[in-house]
């Protein structure tokens, strides 16, 4: 995810040229290297929200791969306990044997649909929140730069 790092990394250089128009003797930022870092950032963003909708998308496999995981591991176990076929006491200690494979099979497939959506939820979570600084820091940027605009054409 190196866009994201560029992304990152043209937003503090803007916010270091704005910033560095504050105070009484601190220079004016310089409008051509802002209107840059916007055209810069403009061109990595759509590459980070391309990876954000390609986690979205993969959402979906990576359940539909966990079902089959769990689906065949419990088919595998009822096909174990359907095997084991004995006398009396070994039908009966098979049989407490397959139902606790069964059982082990739904808490491990219980487990890792849990643990898939559990791991969904946070890169979605890491994603809205690059998104969502991200879109904060481009709006303060553009109301500064408007500010710095209007001063100008006021000046």
């Amino acid at each position: 995810m190196k866009e994201n790092v560029d992304a990152l990394e043209i937003l503090d250089r803007l916010r270091a040229e704005l910033e560095g128009g504050r105070g009484i003797f601190s220079k004016k930022p310089d409008i051509g290297l802002c209107a840059e870092l916007c055209d810069k950032l403009a061109k990595v963003l759509p590459e980070s929200i391309n990876d954000a909708e390609y986690i979205k998308h993969k959402r979906k496999e990576i359940l539909a791969n966990a079902d089959v995981v769990a689906k065949n591991t419990i088919r595998a176990a009822e096909e174990k306990a359907n095997n084991l076929v004995s006398e009396s006491e070994v039908v009966k200690s098979a049989q407490a044997a397959s139902n606790r494979i069964i059982e082990s099979a739904y808490a491990k497939c219980d487990n890792l649909i849990i643990r898939t959506k559990a791991h969904l939820d946070n890169l979605f979570k890491e994603t809205e929140n690059f998104l969502c600084s991200t879109l904060a820091v481009v709006r303060t940027n553009r109301e500064e730069l408007r500010a710095a605009l209007s001063d100008e054409k006021k000046g």
